[in-house]
């Protein structure tokens, strides 16, 4: 299955062309199939009708008192290959059980001697290896119509039991198939390639032409979300797609454009009460409800700015940069080391990607942030996989907690979905910290996982998440 797996084309066209070659060299192996069996059962009537003649000339001979021998033609009658064609006349059957039978034979004479008052009890039919000289003999083939090379290899003994118990057979040379059936089909086989496929070829290549054309349009329109009109070619259907496609990343875009200025003016209308409101909370004389206050606005203002930046995924305009993605994580690590949190970062080789730094930090940030809040501590890896022309960086996360259900791993990743109900800032947040990170490393190209840790027992140590970013 693997071997077909590697062997079946990935492509549209490939596998098109591929399914109707193999669909065309199926239907000539049956046409050779049918022909074969068409040549048998022709070289079976010639014997069929041989045997039926002789006999019927011999029964004839017998009935009328003549001796039974076969006409010779001058020199033809010292022929050691007609000696082989003999009738004979004996007590016993001279088929032995050992003997190859022929029942189609059998039935074809059923049907011809009676008809021509040829009476008998049975009849046998067997096929014989001829001999040597036999095989040699250019003329036998050549009288039962092969070329004069072609030479015959085995004989059909047909027996007939007589009224009077005594047995009548006759030797009827069977011609071998022909070679020039398999040259028919090959050289028809070669023909209908040529006819259908090579049109086929252009065609499917033209159409893939388009299809990837529209395939590249998709693709930039996804990294982007800026609408590039794509010019139509191809088939119709294809025109008619690529027109459509058009129209929709056009109002996608507008869309969005609207969705951008509106969360501008959200974003601008909200925080600047909210900035006002901050300073005047700071004339509040009880520092108690003073500080939870300002916890509040905070709250509110980190979670504005959250949707605000899911919102705007992979519409910043920011360009990837290189950026060594081992110096990135240490850094980030060692903010965590002045607010007092346990993170610990693995040697690893220098690896330099091409990503957007102010988004790719805070992804990281966010998913470190997760483990030293609710796994204690945190360790981070980092390993690359080279691949061809292309490869990968996967940074894992490991951290000492509880874990998560493993039916609600993905659930997870839902905006405001958190384990723990509360909307408390100091026991995990609004819940958009895996959400947004995840959709970083979508906008990169890479994923996000999660999955539990488990000891030797099965036991949950922890919980393990990968952040997987393209390189190259």
């Amino acid at each position: 299955m693997k071997l077909v797996q590697r062997l079946w084309p990935s492509s549209l066209s490939g596998r098109l062309l591929l399914t109707i070659a193999l669909a065309l060299l199926v239907g000539q192996l049956l046409n050779a199939a049918l022909m074969v069996r068409a040549q048998r059962e022709q070289a079976m009537d010639r014997v069929a009708a041989e045997a039926a003649v002789r006999l019927i000339a011999a029964t004839d001979r017998l009935e009328q008192g003549r001796p039974l021998r076969e006409r010779m033609l001058g020199r033809m009658g010292r022929a050691p290959g007609l000696r082989f064609r003999r009738t004979q006349l004996t007590d016993t059957s001279p088929i032995t059980p050992q003997m190859q039978r022929v029942p189609g034979l059998v039935s074809r004479l059923d049907a011809i001697l009676p008809s021509y008052g040829v009476s008998y009890r049975r009849i046998e039919a067997v096929t014989v290896k001829a001999p040597p000289r036999a095989r040699r003999m250019e003329r036998l083939a050549a009288e039962i119509g092969g070329r004069n090379d072609r030479r015959i290899r085995q004989l059909a003994l047909v027996a007939i039991e007589r009224p009077d118990g005594r047995w009548l057979s006759v030797h009827v040379p069977v011609a071998e198939a022909s070679g020039r059936i398999v040259a028919t089909i090959i050289a028809q086989t070669v023909v209908l390639y040529l006819v259908m496929l090579v049109p086929l070829i252009w065609l499917t290549r033209r159409i893939a032409r388009s299809m990837g054309t529209l395939r590249e349009g998709v693709a930039r329109f996804e990294r982007t979300q800026e609408a590039e009109p794509i010019e139509p070619s191809g088939p119709s259907d294809l025109v008619a797609l690529t027109r459509s496609f058009n129209a929709m990343s056009a109002r996608i875009s507008a869309m969005l454009n609207e969705k951008d200025v509106m969360l501008g003016a959200i974003g601008h209308d909200l925080k600047t009460p909210l900035a006002a409101l901050r300073v005047r909370v700071e004339s509040v004389p009880d520092e108690r409800h003073r500080s939870r206050m300002v916890a509040s606005i905070d709250d509110i203002t980190r979670t504005l700015d959250d949707i605000l930046s899911l919102a705007r995924i992979g519409r910043t305009g920011e360009v990837a940069e290189p950026v060594n993605l081992v110096a990135l994580v240490e850094m980030i690590a060692e903010e965590f080391h002045d607010l007092g949190e346990d993170v610990a970062l693995a040697d690893a080789p220098r690896i330099v990607a091409p990503l957007q730094l102010t988004w790719i930090r805070r992804a990281l940030r966010n998913v470190i942030g997760n483990a030293v809040r609710y796994g204690e501590r945190a360790r981070v890896s980092i390993a690359s996989t080279a691949g061809a022309g292309s490869g990968s960086v996967a940074i894992t996360i490991d951290d000492d907690g509880p874990g998560i259900p493993d039916d609600r791993i993905e659930q997870m990743f839902e905006p405001f979905t958190r384990l723990e109900a509360s909307r408390n800032m100091a026991t995990g947040g609004t819940g958009l910290g895996l959400t947004l990170a995840r959709a970083i490393a979508h906008q990169h190209g890479g994923s996000l996982t999660l999955q539990n840790r488990r000891g030797a027992g099965g036991a949950v140590e922890g919980l393990r998440a990968v952040l997987t970013l393209p390189v190259g």
